[in-house]
């Protein structure tokens, strides 16, 4: 069974390790608290890419640390890839004088991949019925030869059956949104791509668009699959999804979590209205309360800075560069300035239809 936590390989756990701790060794004044729980994050399937277990709990009067076996311990959260149940243990380690405090746990599980759900979910938005079991066997057939969940909603949208549906364009944006994104569609991205098709765009290049979506990523998640995104329609596209799926993304790189209505909407909100930059937001989320609390090292620092700046892990190499810059005494401003200013972000930014800043 191979677990990690955040993908912290054998190479990086001797950095991102807190000190193995056993029973609370007393010190000057009050223990610090858990003010807040991890709690076990729902509906994580094994789709062979890494998962958090919980949501990362709140300490007061220290720091919150995790781990899976109770003896090594990490600040960064713990994950796995595999199906099984996971006990995290989890504990404030006191600062400024305060001893630890006692350790608690919580269960988590990776649930196998739920093909047949997702496929009934998908025909119950898209063509009004719920899956038949020869449906739900072509499919299940297709993903177990590599298909992904992209693939499935391709194969539904072009079918005679959905094509007989003969949707308006209304009803046909609403059955996108409902079907890809768990949502009605809202009223700024349901007028531009009814301008779009009313124009002649594309019905099936509006379904890659929106596979291509965070939203869509989250919603093949809960089910185990992969989304199979990649190509994309020249035509005319929802600004403000956009804006929302950029956000949607800084929670979950940044911040290791599902966006909150409130933080989601102001956000995009201020980033929809050119009052704020790409990087201002980014700067936001980096070196918010919520971010600065969690006391993350500078390997989990720089390694969140890789997620949203660069768009992928980073390599052996370039993690140790920048840690060791960090260790040096250069501040972690300076270091998310350069990430924030790289020519990789300025592309992510533009993909988003985002001002970097």
């Amino acid at each position: 069974m191979k677990v990690f936590n955040k993908k912290a390989l054998s190479a990086l756990a001797s950095v991102a390790m807190v000190a193995s701790m056993g029973t609370a060794v007393l010190a000057d004044g009050l223990p610090a608290n858990v003010t807040t729980p991890p709690m076990p994050i729902e509906g994580v399937r094994d789709d062979g890419s890494y998962h958090d277990l919980v949501h990362p709990g709140v300490a007061e009067g220290g720091y919150m640390v995790y781990s899976l076996d109770g003896v090594t311990w990490f600040t960064t959260l713990p994950g796995a890839n595999t199906v099984g149940v996971y006990t995290v243990y989890y504990r404030a380690v006191g600062t400024n004088g305060r001893s630890d405090s006692v350790i608690g746990t919580v269960t988590a599980r990776v649930n196998r991949p739920d093909t047949t759900a997702f496929i009934d979910y998908v025909y119950v938005h898209a063509l009004n019925r719920h899956s038949d079991p020869g449906s739900v066997t072509l499919y299940e057939t297709m993903v177990n030869g590599g298909a992904n969940g992209g693939d499935i909603v391709r194969a539904v949208f072009s079918s005679s059956e959905f094509q007989n549906r003969n949707l308006n364009n209304a009803d046909f944006i609403e059955a996108v949104y409902q079907t890809m994104l768990g949502r009605g569609s809202d009223i700024s991205g349901r007028n531009a791509w009814t301008t779009a098709l009313n124009n002649g765009a594309s019905r099936m290049g509006m379904v890659e668009e929106f596979i291509n979506s965070s939203e869509f990523s989250d919603l093949c998640l809960r089910y185990g699959l992969t989304t199979g995104g990649g190509s994309s329609a020249n035509i005319t596209v929802d600004s403000a999804s956009k804006v929302r799926s950029f956000v949607s993304r800084m929670y979950r790189n940044c911040l290791g979590r599902r966006p909150d209505t409130s933080g989601y909407e102001y956000w995009s909100s201020q980033l929809q209205n050119h009052s704020i930059s790409g990087a201002n937001c980014a700067y936001g989320f980096f070196f918010s309360p919520e971010f600065t609390n969690a006391h993350y090292t500078n390997t989990d620092f720089v390694i969140r800075l890789y997620r949203v700046f660069l768009g992928r892990e980073p390599d052996s190499a370039g993690l140790n560069n920048w840690v060791t810059t960090l260790n040096s005494g250069v501040s972690r401003q300076d270091v998310f300035y350069g990430f924030a200013h790289s020519a990789e972000f300025t592309q992510i930014c533009a993909e988003y239809g985002i001002v970097r800043g």
